[in-house]
């Protein structure tokens, strides 16, 4: 079986797992670093970085301040999107009513009346359809509506 060397094979991935802990390890022990492997040395390197503290602290204050300035913050204007948003389901309307006047009088008459009245007499149709009446309710009562 061909190896593709695009891909680590499970024996390299335990290879490099193996290295990263021993670097780590020796690293926490504080032993002199092995320079002959250039991966462990890049390992330790990574480990001494990691053990360091941050150069920088962040201010005790850090949450507080930046909830002042959301609050201060101007919201976003998304009355560009909204009207693209309008212009798109308009667009839409109007191509799908012209779709009809256009092609309707081929395909109007193929459509089976019968089979909407025979959809709209099942139970299961009306108790779906109250079902998401009612969620759509429940989601108003409960100010669980998220601005558009």
């Amino acid at each position: 079986m061909n190896h593709d060397p695009r891909f680590p094979s499970p024996d390299d991935e335990a290879r490099e797992w193996h290295a990263q802990e021993r670097a780590f390890a020796e690293e926490r022990a504080g032993l002199a670093s092995a320079q002959s492997d250039p991966r462990l040395r890049s390992y330790r390197l990574m480990a001494h970085v990691l053990a360091q503290s941050p150069p920088e602290q962040l201010p005790p204050d850090f949450a507080r301040q930046m909830a002042r300035r959301v609050q201060r913050a101007k919201p976003i204007d998304t009355r560009l999107e909204r009207r693209l948003l309008a212009l798109l389901v308009t667009t839409m309307a109007v191509a799908g009513l012209a779709a009809i006047v256009v092609y309707g009088a081929r395909w109007l008459p193929a459509l089976d009346l019968h089979l909407v009245g025979a959809v709209l007499a099942t139970p299961w149709a009306w108790a779906l359809a109250a079902c998401l009446g009612l969620s759509r309710l429940s989601r108003h009562w409960l100010h669980h509506d998220q601005p558009a």
